[in-house]
């Protein structure tokens, strides 16, 4: 009879021991940082034109402070072979992702007016900037679509 007592003993104990812990799962990757320009940087390029041989632009971005990812800008475009310099100024931020890559960093000027909004992807570290469309696609192949960074 011992014996059986025992065993109903060990039961009783294992019947109120506390379960074990479910395993934690790992940790979530952190989100990427989006990218920080740290001072103002000017890009330089001709970009597509409708109606004339292209666009000379010149993109200058300019932090809020030391390691912001969004800031001012000032925009000028010169039409090729006709009329002086249009010059735009308004905020920029940074996304994350564009229509091809979901970690892909873009510049987006004027953030906070759907109309007027224009994207940039980052090449590198800031070496160069793609223009993108309407949809965050870059433009088809064969077309201008690169400013460069100024040294």
């Amino acid at each position: 009879m011992r014996p059986l007592a025992l065993v109903l003993g060990l039961a009783l104990l294992s019947a109120c021991s506390q379960p074990a812990a479910p395993a934690k799962p790992p940790p979530a990757p952190a989100a990427a940082k989006p990218a920080e320009i740290s001072g103002v940087i000017t890009f330089e390029g001709v970009l597509p034109c409708a109606d004339c041989p292209g666009l000379k632009t010149e993109l200058v971005l300019t932090p809020k402070g030391e390691g912001w990812a969004e800031g001012t800008y000032r925009l000028t475009e010169t039409y090729l072979e006709r009329g002086g310099p249009m010059v735009t100024t308004g905020d920029w931020t940074t996304l994350r992702g564009d229509a091809s890559d979901p970690d892909a960093t873009v510049y987006q000027l004027d953030p906070d007016k759907p109309e007027g909004r224009r994207a940039f992807l980052r090449v590198g570290q800031d070496e160069a900037l793609r223009i993108l469309d309407g949809d965050m696609k870059t433009l088809p192949p064969g077309l201008p679509d690169r400013l460069e960074r100024k040294r």
